[in-house]
C-alpha cells in the first residue's frame, strides 16, 4: 500500500522589526542610480532516513520582470527535472525515485533590482494573454463577494471615484481598519482579516487587493523576499501589491509596511525580490513537498546578503 502525504507549506509573513544588520558583501549599487545588485542564495536539503520510495519538491525562483528585477546569473546546486513559467516567476520542480538519504537543491542568484513605486510611475502596462480580468475576479482568500469587504469599500470612497484618487482611498481604508497583529500562523483570507480587525503582511495584502477588485481596480497579490535587514524572530519572506491603473500601469504598494512606518504609499525601498503574482497557484508559498513512504526532512537556507533565514519541516519516522 502506497502512503502518499502532501505537505503544504503556508508562510504568512511578518513585518520587519527594526534591527539592523551589516550587509555581507552581497549587495552591491549598480552603476545606475537607485539599482542593486543582490545576491540570493535558495538552498534546500532533503534527508530521507527511512524507506521513502519518492519525493517530488516544487520551488519558486525569480525571473525577469520589466521595470522590476532582472536576472544576471541563475545556478542550479541540482538542475531540476522540469521548469515551469508561472506569472511574476519560475516554477522549478525535482522528482527522485528512491532518493538518497541526503539531497541538495536549489540555485543561488545574481539579481539587478530597479526601484519600482508609485512616485517613479513606470508605466508597465502589461495585462497577460487574459487582459485583466483575471486580477478582478473573486478567487479563496481575496472574497470580493464578503459584505464586510463590499461595505468598506463603499465606505472607504466616493461611489464616483476613480484611478488614482479611488486606489489612495481605498489604501487609507485598509490602514483605517487593520492593525498589525505579528506573525499569524494561520491562512485567514480578506473576510476573516477584516473581521478580526488585523493581521500580518499577507492580511493585508488580501484586503487591499479584494477591495481594489470589488470597485474595478484590477490588483494582485505578490509573493517574494525583501532583500532588507530582518530580526531573527522575522523572515525576509513577505507579500504586496500591485495594482492597475489605465494612466500609469501596475502600481507597487505595502500596505503592511506602510502601517508600521517603514514604507510610504508612493515611496518604498529598492528591495523587493518578486516571485509570484498568483494567490492561489500549486506551491501555495514559495516551495512545497510530497513524499510517498516514509516521511521525508526539508531544511530550508535563504540568504540575500542581511542574514541567513533556516526553516526545517519533517521529522523522523517511528521505528
Amino acid at each position: 500500500m502506497i502512503y502518499l502525504r502532501i505537505i503544504t507549506l503556508l508562510f504568512v509573513f511578518i513585518g520587519f522589526g527594526a534591527i539592523s544588520s551589516t550587509v555581507q558583501g552581497q549587495t552591491k549599487k549598480s552603476s545606475k542610480g537607485g539599482n542593486r545588485i543582490v545576491k540570493m542564495e535558495m538552498r534546500y536539503t532533503i534527508n530521507a532516513p527511512g524507506k521513502t520510495r519518492r519525493s517530488r519538491f516544487l520551488l519558486l525562483v525569480p525571473s525577469d520582470l520589466p521595470y522590476r528585477q532582472r536576472i544576471i546569473n541563475k545556478k542550479w546546486i541540482l538542475p531540476p527535472t522540469k521548469t515551469y513559467e508561472r506569472e511574476g516567476g519560475t516554477e522549478a520542480e525535482w522528482i527522485f525515485d528512491k532518493p538518497k538519504p541526503k539531497i541538495e537543491l536549489g540555485c543561488v542568484l545574481t539579481i539587478e533590482l530597479f526601484p519600482y513605486d508609485f512616485s517613479q510611475r513606470m508605466k508597465d502596462k502589461k495585462i497577460g494573454p487574459d487582459g485583466l480580468k483575471p486580477y478582478l475576479k473573486e478567487e479563496k482568500f481575496l472574497e470580493k463577494s464578503s459584505p464586510s469587504i463590499i461595505s468598506l469599500a463603499q465606505v472607504s470612497a466616493p461611489k464616483r471615484e476613480s484611478g488614482e484618487h479611488l486606489l489612495q482611498s481605498l489604501f487609507s481604508g485598509t490602514l483605517e481598519n487593520l492593525k498589525t497583529h505579528g506573525f499569524v500562523d494561520e491562512v485567514r483570507g480578506a473576510n476573516l482579516a477584516l473581521e478580526l480587525g488585523g493581521g500580518d503582511c499577507t492580511d493585508f495584502t488580501d484586503v487591499l487587493v479584494t477591495l481594489c477588485r470589488v470597485r474595478g481596480l484590477p490588483a494582485r497579490h505578490i509573493r517574494g523576499v525583501l532583500a532588507s535587514p530582518f530580526s531573527r524572530s522575522d523572515t525576509p519572506k513577505h507579500s504586496w501589491a500591485e495594482v492597475y491603473i489605465p494612466k500609469n500601469g501596475w502600481i507597487r504598494l505595502d500596505p503592511y509596511l506602510t502601517e508600521l512606518g517603514k514604507a510610504g504609499y508612493k515611496k518604498l525601498k529598492n528591495h523587493y525580490i518578486t516571485l509570484s503574482y498568483d494567490r492561489n497557484d500549486e506551491i501555495g508559498n514559495y516551495w512545497r513537498y510530497w513524499y510517498w513512504g516514509d516521511p521525508i526532512i526539508v531544511t530550508e537556507r535563504l540568504d540575500c546578503g542581511h542574514g541567513v533565514f533556516t526553516e526545517t519541516i519533517g521529522s523522523v519516522p517511528k521505528k
